[in-house]
């Protein structure tokens, strides 16, 4: 028990120069080796690595912070309750990808959730602050716009993720939404399902525009007619897609494609409670594909996107790591489920 004190006591005060003595360094390589600095050869790297695994040596984050300019921590910024954060599969999968990618540099991460005029405004002095942060990735929303605008007008190391109304002279990531949902609209047409619909977003937020441009594109690109009655918008969750499908089924679709799987979800409580089978009576796709999504009845057919993977690189475009540009689209894939038909199609004869 005394060794063991003893040891930590004695590491918490030790000295690069210590450390450079003991391995027969000089300070400056014992700083090399502790940053990762490709110029130090391999021998002299395992010597000190060596010395501060045996003492169990601790470097002064705070003296380090100020000779790298570097705080090594990452605010992430979401416009959203705790109680949803946590409960959203999109969120988690973002945050798990973030985590991948603070790990791979070598930095931790804070969240900042915020709702409401009132939360952005106690929380946006605290991210323009200089030196508490060494970048902030903020999600798109209509409820972040604001913020993310100051963030970028006062110089601040940012990357967003997904599309903020004002798109200038900012690094993001976002997915493929536009042509993600026209490969799941043209799936159904291909299907040969006639009056194809779409559940989605309101025009308040940005990926649902774009969601519903890709279906417009992919009707037009099958030779059939845009039909107004067949397109209702709502909020993007669950009760959205369950409001929207039941206005919808009044023009009488026999497909819908919808652009967020909470939405789907509600979508198949909807024809599921007016009678009517999926994907035999109407074939259902949706969008998102996350790893922690809820289960459906009828497994959904949905079109995949890689929110991990965003999260990851979001953390490598804020701190520099990323080649090439700074705005990096990942692009989405069709996953076949039940709620489509593809499968009974695939099975008949022709």
């Amino acid at each position: 028990m005394t060794s063991t004190s003893t040891s930590t006591s004695t590491s918490r005060h030790l000295t690069l120069e210590a450390i450079g003595k003991l391995a027969g360094v000089s300070r400056s390589t014992v700083s090399r080796v502790l940053n990762d600095h490709p110029d130090v050869r391999p021998e002299v790297r395992a010597r000190v690595e060596a010395v501060i695994e045996k003492t169990g040596y601790l470097p002064n984050q705070a003296a380090r912070a100020l000779a790298s300019n570097r705080t090594g921590v990452i605010g992430l910024v979401m416009p959203t309750e705790a109680v949803e954060l946590f409960g959203d599969p999109y969120y988690s999968a973002l945050v798990h990808g973030i985590q991948e990618g603070c790990t791979e540099t070598g930095s931790i991460f804070s969240i900042f959730p915020f709702y409401g005029p009132r939360g952005q405004a106690i929380l946006l002095p605290t991210l323009v602050a200089q030196g508490f942060l060494d970048g902030v990735i903020a999600t798109a929303g209509p409820y972040s716009d604001r913020m993310i605008a100051t963030l970028r007008d006062r110089g601040n190391n940012l990357v967003v993720v997904g599309h903020p109304a004002d798109l200038r002279d900012l690094r993001r990531v976002d997915v493929e939404s536009r042509s993600g949902s026209a490969a799941a609209t043209a799936h159904l047409c291909g299907l040969g399902r006639r009056r194809v619909g779409f559940v989605g977003p309101t025009s308040t937020y940005l990926f649902g525009v774009e969601r519903l441009d890709g279906y417009r594109e992919a009707i037009v690109a099958a030779g059939r007619e845009l039909d107004g009655h067949l397109v209702r918008l709502d909020e993007p969750n669950v009760d959205g897609g369950y409001r929207a499908t039941l206005a919808v089924l009044a023009a009488r679709p026999d497909a819908l494609y919808v652009a967020t799987d909470p939405m789907a979800e509600g979508a198949l409580r909807a024809l599921h409670e007016s009678g009517l089978r999926v994907p035999e009576d109407v074939a259902v796709v949706g969008f998102d594909g996350l790893p922690n999504g809820r289960p459906t009845d009828p497994p959904l057919t949905t079109v995949v996107q890689p929110v991990v993977e965003v999260g990851r690189t979001a953390v490598h475009l804020l701190l520099g790591d990323h080649e090439g540009s700074d705005v990096v689209i990942l692009p989405t894939e069709l996953r076949i489920g039940d709620s489509c038909g593809a499968r009974d199609s695939a099975s008949r004869p022709s």
